[in-house]
């Protein structure tokens, strides 16, 4: 599927400026969001691994701000973070010079930005309500495609990852490659933001739905007239059942399920029949949760 129409450049200008005024008034909940999650992971693992440390895990998209690769190192956690960008600890010149050579001018922008900006705030909100001291000391983190994994097959006991799938251009290549570097008893623990939710299509005016609504992009209008396209990132605007059905072709689907719901006070019967393609359930599930084991399909 095609991505949702990139903005112009003022437009563009609008978007950064926005999401840099929306990051001022909730880097902290951002914070707080983050710890909740890891905290109801860690508490749903404890059925298939009693605690996670000793485990090699790999943390697929782990972000500018790497908070779940930090969480897991901090509890003791042999972790690896990856992302296409170069995400790094600290503040050094050296740091923004491999981002500029990877990643590009406007990446080094948005970095410093995060760095200068958020970056205290948000993890002296993070300690706050963790219940450990965070580590940052030896915390790894690799400029790496999940598409082209440089580690040895077989290396991985877990992998996470927080909503991430929905920006991979090519789910299958990233299932076959995590499937090569997962151990056969290996599981994932994946958090997929569904596009089909109020604020699947990542429009930042419905970050918060249900507490926030927009008063000027209409609900549901990335699957409706789409004339709010200015988004911050490419979506490749899958559906829950285009997921399941890539992952059962190189997975054993352990558990899948809705993590959150959001906007179901907004599902009127006129967008309900507009939208009739889509379920109820499917329009309201803002994130699903898969957790499986790579099949037994042979190493490539």
């Amino acid at each position: 599927m095609t991505d949702i129409q990139k903005p112009g450049l003022l437009r563009r200008l609008r978007l950064d400026i926005s999401m840099v005024r929306y990051g001022c008034e909730h880097n902290h909940d951002f914070a707080r969001e983050h710890y909740t999650f890891f905290s109801g992971m860690q508490n749903h693992l404890k059925k298939y691994t009693p605690k996670l440390e000793g485990h090699r895990v790999l943390d697929v998209g782990c972000g500018k701000s790497y908070w779940l690769t930090l969480l897991l190192h901090s509890v003791g956690v042999q972790v690896t973070g990856i992302d296409t960008e170069v995400t790094e600890p600290g503040f050094n010149p050296g740091k923004y010079l491999r981002i500029l050579l990877k990643n590009g001018l406007k990446r080094v922008a948005r970095t410093l930005v995060w760095d200068l900006f958020f970056a205290r705030s948000y993890y002296s909100e993070l300690q706050k309500v963790a219940a450990f001291p965070l580590r940052f000391e030896g915390v790894d983190t690799r400029p790496m495609s999940v598409t082209e994994l440089d580690f040895q097959a077989q290396t991985f006991d877990l992998v996470v990852s927080y909503e991430v799938f929905e920006h991979l251009p090519n789910i299958p290549a990233a299932l076959s490659s995590l499937r090569r570097v997962m151990k056969p008893e290996g599981i994932t623990y994946l958090c997929i933001h569904n596009f089909t939710s109020l604020s699947g299509g990542h429009h930042i005016a419905w970050k918060y739905p249900d507490s926030k609504p927009s008063t000027i992009v209409p609900p549901w209008d990335h699957l409706r007239q789409n004339r709010f396209p200015d988004i911050p990132s490419f979506i490749n605007r899958l559906r829950e059942k285009d997921y399941r059905q890539e992952f059962e072709k190189q997975f054993d689907i352990l558990e899948w399920f809705t993590l959150y719901t959001e906007g179901e006070k907004l599902l009127t019967p006129e967008i309900r029949a507009e939208l009739n393609d889509y379920s109820p359930d499917e329009l309201i599930m803002k994130e699903f949760v898969v957790i499986a084991r790579p099949k037994n399909l042979g190493l490539k």
